[in-house]
């Protein structure tokens, strides 16, 4: 029996799922960091049609920084607590280390921080990509943080 078939590995349209799930937290996570800071620098407008909040500039890129820190982190430390995100725990999947034992805090953050290059140039593509060519259904960030997802 073949490391792939011993570990259940999975591929694309499981993984897919599973993110598509963790993408609803993601959309969360942006509104929570762009009304945290808003608020705090006092750029949010309430209109008669609800409330606004537009950063710009500086605080734009603040924004954006905090947003992808709260969204690596979401995955980075649920992933190595527990092996699984909300997404994996509704699907069934989980991250473990190429042998098969618990993820380490240090491959929980490689793979994660790779997870801003295996999203390029849209929406996962680089990673859909390298999941299709790799024997082990590996994308960039599982590849060099020594990782796989497997079937639970």
């Amino acid at each position: 029996m073949t490391e792939t078939e011993r570990l259940k590995r999975c591929g694309i349209g499981i993984r897919g799922v599973a993110m598509a799930i963790d993408s609803v937290v993601w959309f969360a996570l942006f509104f929570v960091s762009t009304y945290a800071i808003a608020a705090a620098t006092g750029q949010v407008e309430t209109t008669p049609e609800g409330t606004n909040a537009e950063l710009e500039g500086t605080l734009g890129t603040v924004g954006l920084l905090v947003w992808l820190s709260l969204g690596i982190g979401y995955h980075a430390l649920l992933e190595w607590r527990s092996g699984k995100t909300l997404g994996k725990y509704l699907v069934g999947i989980k991250v473990v280390e190429e042998d098969d034992t618990s993820l380490s805090l240090g491959s929980s953050l490689v793979r994660n921080l790779l997870r801003i290059v295996d999203w390029l140039p849209l929406f996962y593509l680089l990673g859909i990509v390298l999941i299709a060519v790799s024997e082990e259904r590996n994308r960039l960030g599982d590849r060099v943080g020594g990782t796989a997802v497997v079937r639970t």
